[in-house]
């Protein structure tokens, strides 16, 4: 699998930890008609099926055709649309989630397409970042950069929901790396998906990468409760986001931490609205912070990221005392995954060559999962890095052991 400009300009340019990418344009959608009134000003939709959340989460609200695909998907793709849905907010309040629906061509099987619910890596926290409606800089949408690894999914035969998490696309904040959030994301996704397309199944799994494998991992640890009504097979994390303290290691983060440093604080804060910035940022970040809601993440990176030296030296992407920073350490300790059982298999699979996410913290995570019970296994591949572990056999990735995996489990 040939990895997008997109993703190849990330790793060229910054070891970052999650995937990234500019947009500027939204993407033309085929029209058609209001299902709910109180969806997003704009929003259509064409089809509709019996709420499949029971309490209203995962209800379909809109359905609008995906016109300009990119070229990997639009070959193997029977259906491409941009969905909204409803899900619950952290407080538990009623919210509208986007995202994506995808079908494989051909005839569905007998027991219906199974489904992936994919997790996609960082894209920042504002709607202009949404994957669902970004175009690429061919004026496509590839889902910032997954293209390439959904299509194969589709030509293994599975359907994939992909969600923008909340907040992205969708009115109200991201709660970025924000566990719960994430996770009802990707089972609402689900639910919303069966009620698109009477061709699928119940039975799913959650598969991210980066940030998305953070939300794949919550998801399948709250799929016997949230997800009551669905079939939850397992869950797959590539180069996930586990141990979600490690980007902050205590009052230090290195230069290649401050865009995930600060794109976690606007997350944090919704679910500590008191947070204040001040008290975790130097004068000359806070005066920046504002870039932040204005910008998806490779811009970000770029940004915050690089050493700047004493012009912008690590102390200002630090809490500014001690209380503060034993404070922000158990905050994002509280959004580490794994968190307990997850009632299915796991995968988590690893690049050796991964600058961001650590080979040892993702074997923490996975005897961690075994700890609560879960059945869990890692796979690692030899010189792969944080994006190339997206990649087929053939490129040293592992697309297809995904797939087999997936195999052995649906």
């Amino acid at each position: 699998m040939r990895r997008s400009a997109r993703i190849q300009r990330a790793a060229a340019g910054i070891a970052v930890i999650l995937l990234a990418s500019l947009v500027t344009a939204a993407t033309p959608v085929t029209v058609s008609t209001v299902v709910d009134d109180r969806t997003e000003p704009g929003a259509t939709a064409v089809r509709t099926a019996p709420d499949a959340g029971g309490d209203g989460a995962g209800k379909l609200l809109t359905v609008e055709t995906i016109q300009e695909l990119d070229p990997a998907l639009a070959a193997v793709a029977d259906r491409a649309e941009r969905i909204t849905y409803r899900s619950r907010s952290l407080n538990g309040g009623d919210i509208v989630v986007s995202g994506a629906l995808f079908t494989p061509r051909g005839p569905a099987p007998s027991h219906g397409w199974p489904i992936v619910s994919w997790a996609h890596g960082s894209s920042g926290i504002i709607d202009e970042c949404a994957p669902s409606t970004v175009p690429n800089e061919d004026g496509k949408v590839d889902l910032f950069g997954y293209a390439g690894f959904v299509a194969r999914l589709l030509q293994a035969g599975y359907a994939v929901a992909a969600t923008d998490y909340e907040g992205l696309g969708t009115r109200g904040d991201h709660p970025y790396i924000v566990a719960d959030s994430e996770g009802r994301g990707v089972i609402d996704a689900v639910r919303a998906a069966v009620q698109a397309e009477p061709s699928l199944s119940r039975s799913y799994f959650a598969v991210g990468h980066s940030q998305g494998g953070h939300a794949a991992i919550a998801a399948g640890e709250m799929a016997h409760s949230y997800g009551r009504g669905l079939d939850f097979r397992g869950t797959v994390g590539l180069a996930p986001v586990t141990d979600v303290g490690q980007a902050y290691a205590y009052g230090s983060p290195g230069p290649v931490d401050r865009g995930f440093y600060l794109l976690a604080l606007h997350g944090l804060q919704t679910v500590h609205p008191d947070l204040r910035f001040d008290q975790f940022l130097g004068k000359q970040a806070l005066d920046l912070l504002p870039k932040v809601s204005r910008m998806c993440t490779d811009q970000i990176w770029a940004e915050f990221s690089a050493d700047f030296g004493t012009e912008l030296n690590d102390y200002q992407f630090t809490p500014q005392d001690s209380p503060a920073a034993l404070q922000l350490q158990g905050w994002l300790d509280e959004q580490s995954v794994p968190r307990g059982m997850t009632h299915g298999p796991m995968l988590l699979l690893q690049g050796s060559a991964d600058p961001s996410i650590k080979k040892a913290v993702t074997e923490q995570a996975v005897r961690n999962a075994r700890a609560a019970g879960t059945v869990a296994e890692f796979k690692l591949y030899p010189g792969a890095d944080h994006y190339s572990v997206l990649a087929p056999r053939t490129e040293g990735g592992a697309a297809d052991d995904v797939i087999k995996w997936l195999e052995r489990h649906r």
